[in-house]
């Protein structure tokens, strides 16, 4: 397939770009606003057409990718669809913007980039989870992010751009894992804090509960000491962990830790399962509408937030 790609930040040269041509798709056109910018990414990365015209995007491709600061995501996926072409977009789809209702998702193929459901670990989990319902799960996430005022991710700290702080970036990710894996939680607490001067949260502090009487910590932060990304299941006497994260090594089930490593490259499998959606008129891993219940949290914890920690429900 031919790809247009709306974005020139690392997550597009370093992963994107890379996956798309070892999977032997074409890299056809890159967008952005800067278009000086765009020009030298593309000639850089050997893509034959830039621009700062959305048009760019849209013509001579059979799909686009979508990554740009979260306050573009929705508005670029609507301009893709209206032209009926498929679009992949980067999470979070809006984050605590919560304009990713205004997505039809019943038209062409339209997904959200939450690779980590392919992650092999993460499907082995999900498999467990059929025969066994954990009573306690924790998500904690630290990693230092400090940008100063030349840094090109400081956009991150302004929510009007990324639609929320470290909730709304890496937090994302984790929380779709525990819809992935535990569905749509009835009932969530937050608390954020550790403000950017523009808004955006370096902490966040989420209680989720499940009907299934399952409940989750996740304490996410931007901050100083060593680095966690850990996810713990415990219940009924066993603990399993995926410690760190991406490391694929799951611990707690029968016998020795169980490896699954990763792709190397996690953008790879992502662009194989969407083109596959593509090309089968099937559903990519994670549709736009499942994507729409992680900004669904993420937006009510500014509410809990704003309410004094107070429950917020999310759905019956």
């Amino acid at each position: 397939m031919r790809w247009g790609i709306a974005g020139y930040g690392d997550i597009v040269t370093r992963r994107a770009l890379p996956a798309l041509r070892a999977l032997g798709e074409e890299p056809a056109a890159l967008w952005g606003r800067d278009p000086h910018r765009a020009a030298r990414v593309a000639e850089r990365h050997a893509v034959p057409t830039s621009g700062a015209d959305p048009k760019v995007l849209l013509s001579d491709v059979d799909a686009v990718y979508v990554a740009t600061p979260v306050a573009a995501h929705v508005p670029l996926a609507q301009t893709v669809l209206a032209a009926g072409l498929p679009v992949l977009v980067e999470k979070p789809l809006a984050g605590a913007l919560a304009t990713g209702a205004a997505l039809d998702a019943t038209g062409p193929c339209a997904g959200v980039a939450y690779y980590r459901r392919l992650a092999p670990a993460v499907r082995r989990l999900r498999a467990e989870l059929a025969g066994w319902t954990p009573e306690r799960v924790e998500v904690r996430f630290r990693r230092a992010f400090a940008p100063g005022p030349g840094d090109p991710m400081r956009w991150r700290t302004d929510p009007a751009v990324s639609g929320g702080g470290v909730l709304a970036d890496a937090g994302s990710h984790r929380i779709d894992l525990l819809l992935h894996l535990f569905g749509r939680p009835y009932e969530m607490t937050a608390h954020l804090g550790g403000r950017f001067p523009r808004g955006a949260e370096r902490r966040a502090d989420l209680t989720l509960r499940w009907r299934s009487g399952s409940w989750a910590r996740c304490l996410m932060e931007w901050g100083e000491g060593p680095p966690v990304d850990r996810l713990e299941l415990a219940g009924g006497g066993r603990t399993v962990a995926l410690d760190p994260l991406d490391a694929g090594r799951l611990t707690g089930l029968a016998g020795a830790p169980l490896l699954l490593p990763p792709a190397a490259n996690p953008h790879q499998p992502l662009f194989a399962d969407f083109a596959a959606a593509v090309a089968s008129g099937g559903t990519p891993v994670c549709p736009v509408a499942e994507a729409r219940l992680v900004d669904d949290v993420i937006a009510a914890a500014e509410r809990s937030e704003a309410a004094d920690g107070a429950p917020i429900r999310l759905g019956s």
